[in-house]
Parts: structure tokens; C-alpha cells; sequence
């Protein structure tokens, strides 16, 4: 299930960093800003899947020492 989860994950940062490659500002935005939100959302995206696999670390960690 977590599998499941973190390849959804991985699959929506592959494409924030395929749409950061392709930007295109908007109306009265700068390109910085653009690629700048898709890289905090990429970081952010990333940070998430290390979260997760720290916790499920720490979790089969505590399992074993039972």
C-alpha cells in the first residue's frame, strides 16, 4: 500500500519537474516566480516521500526489537 502511495508520489514530482523544464509565466508573473513555486512544490514533494520512508524505517525497526 505505501509502495502504491509513494510512487504516486514520485510520479507528480517527475512531472512538476517535466512542467518546471516547460514554464511559461503566466499573465503578470515573472518566469522566477514560476520556477520558483514548481521547485518549492518538487522539494516539498520530495521531503514527503523521505518522510514516509523514514517513518516505515523507524516502524520496522521497533517491530524487530519486539
Amino acid at each position: 500500500m505505501l509502495a502504491e502511495f509513494i510512487a504516486v508520489l514520485k510520479a507528480e514530482k517527475e512531472k512538476v519537474a517535466a512542467e518546471a523544464i516547460k514554464i511559461r509565466p503566466g499573465e503578470g508573473k515573472d518566469i522566477s516566480f514560476e520556477y520558483g513555486h514548481r521547485q518549492g512544490v518538487y522539494a516539498g514533494l520530495d521531503r514527503a516521500i523521505q518522510l514516509i520512508n523514514n517513518v516505515v524505517r523507524d516502524v520496522e525497526a521497533q517491530t524487530r526489537d519486539l
